[in-house]
C-alpha cells in the first residue's frame, strides 16, 4: 500500500520569509552629530587650560581718579589715558580665538603666575603693586614741583631672586636685607648704591630675616655683573623698600579701582602734575601713557604693549607715551593716527608733551604749603 505524505511547512522563526525592511530614520543623522557638536562646545566653553590670553583692556582718563586738595586743584581740559590689558585663563575655545586674533597674545601659565603662586595671589600682589606706584608717583610729582617730600623704610624686600645668579640658593623671596657690608640698608635704592661700589667676585656680607619674622642671619653673597645692564655688578635679586612710607606736604588721592599692577605709574605722574598745575600740561590734547615711574623719575618697561596700542587706538587718542623697550611693538600696531613717542624718564615725557603744545611753566611754580 502506497502511502503519501504531505510535506511539513515549519513557520515561525525559521521560515523563509524575507525580513521587514526598518523605517528609515533620517533625522537621527543630523541629529547625534549636532548634539555631539554642542556637547563639544559646551565643555570647551566650562573647560580651562594652563593658558592666559593677554587681549586689549582699555585706556581711560586719570584725570576722575586724581583728588588733590581743593585750594590745589586745577582741573584740565585735555586728558592722561593710562592703558591696561584683559587678562584671563582660557577655555580651548577662548584659546582657539586667540590663535585666531593678531591682538590676543596667549601664553603658557607659567610666563604669567610666578611658582607656587594662585590666580587670586597673583591678582592680590599685582594690587599691592598698584598701591604702590601710585604712591610713587604722587611723590615723583611732588617732588618735580619742589615739594620735600621725605623717604622712610625698613630694609631691601626681595621680591624675586634670578636664576644664575650669586643671590640664587642663597636669597629667597621674602628675605628682608638690613645691611651689606656693614652699610646700613633701609631703602631699596641703598642695597643698589652699596652693591655698585664692589667688583666682580667680591663677597658681600649680607645680613637679612625674613618678613614672617624669622630672626636675622648673614648671608655670604658674591658679586656678579649683568650683561643686561651693561656689566653693573649685581647680587641677582629684584628688590623694593620694605614698609615704604613717605611724609607727604599734603594728600592726593588716587582711585586706581581694581586696576593692578605698576604699568599706570607714568601716566598717575603725568595726571597728578596736571592736576596741580595751572595751564593745559597736554594741550588740551588727549594723551596716553604707559610705563612704571620709579623715585628718580625714570620710567621702565611693561608688558602687553600690542594690547595696549589697540586699546589707545579704540579710545581715540593720537599720542602715546612709552618705554623705549616698548617702542618698537607700539609703533608696529599703530598704525598710521597714533603717534608713539619713547620717554626714559619724567622728563622726557614733559618735554614731549611740550613739542605737542603742552603748557609746562605752571611746573616751574615754587612749591607753596597748603592754604
Amino acid at each position: 500500500m502506497n502511502t503519501t505524505t504531505e510535506p511539513t511547512t515549519v513557520r515561525g522563526p525559521l521560515g523563509w520569509d524575507p525580513v521587514p525592511t526598518p523605517p528609515r530614520r533620517t533625522w537621527l543623522a543630523i541629529v547625534v552629530p549636532l548634539v555631539l557638536v554642542v556637547a563639544v562646545l559646551i565643555g570647551s566653553m566650562r573647560i580651562t587650560l594652563p593658558y592666559y590670553a593677554m587681549a586689549p583692556g582699555s585706556a581711560r582718563s586719570v584725570d576722575a581718579l586724581i583728588t588733590p586738595p581743593k585750594d590745589h586743584s586745577y582741573p584740565p581740559k585735555g586728558e592722561v589715558l593710562l592703558t591696561t590689558v584683559s587678562l584671563y585663563q582660557v577655555t580651548p575655545l577662548a584659546a582657539l580665538v586667540g590663535w585666531l586674533r593678531s591682538d590676543i597674545d596667549v601664553l603658557p601659565e607659567k610666563e604669567i603666575l610666578p611658582p607656587d603662586t594662585s590666580d587670586k595671589q597673583y591678582q592680590q600682589y599685582n594690587l599691592e603693586v598698584m598701591d604702590e606706584s601710585k604712591q610713587t608717583a604722587v611723590v615723583v610729582a611732588l617732588r618735580r614741583l619742589g615739594y620735600q617730600v621725605p623717604e622712610h623704610g625698613e630694609g631691601g624686600l626681595v621680591e624675586k631672586v634670578l636664576p644664575s645668579f650669586p643671590a640664587d640658593g642663597r636669597l629667597a623671596p621674602g628675605d628682608i636685607i638690613h645691611s651689606i657690608d656693614g652699610s646700613a640698608v633701609t631703602l631699596s635704592q641703598d642695597a643698589s648704591a652699596i652693591i655698585t661700589k664692589h667688583k666682580p667676585g667680591d663677597v658681600l656680607d649680607v645680613v637679612v630675616s625674613h618678613a614672617d619674622g624669622t630672626a636675622s642671619r648673614t648671608v655670604q653673597v658674591p658679586v656678579a655683573t649683568d650683561p643686561q645692564q651693561g656689566g653693573k655688578p649685581v647680587l641677582g635679586v629684584l628688590l623694593r623698600t620694605y614698609k615704604h612710607s613717605f611724609d607727604m606736604p599734603f594728600d592726593v588721592k588716587i582711585a586706581s579701582q581694581n586696576i593692578g599692577g605698576p604699568s599706570a605709574g607714568l601716566a598717575f605722574t603725568l595726571g597728578v602734575l596736571d592736576e596741580l598745575t595751572p595751564g593745559e600740561l597736554t594741550g588740551g590734547k588727549k594723551v596716553a601713557a604707559t610705563g612704571t615711574i620709579e623715585i628718580d623719575g625714570t620710567v621702565g618697561d611693561v608688558g602687553g604693549v600690542a594690547q595696549k596700542t589697540a586699546a589707545v587706538k579704540a579710545a581715540g587718542a593720537k599720542y602715546f607715551l612709552v618705554p623705549p623697550g616698548e617702542y618698537a611693538t607700539a609703533k608696529a600696531h599703530a598704525g598710521s593716527n597714533l603717534r608713539i613717542i619713547k620717554v626714559a624718564t619724567l622728563q622726557q615725557a614733559l618735554d614731549a608733551l611740550a613739542s605737542i603744545g603742552g603748557d609746562l611753566s605752571g611746573l616751574s611754580a615754587t612749591a607753596t604749603a597748603p592754604k
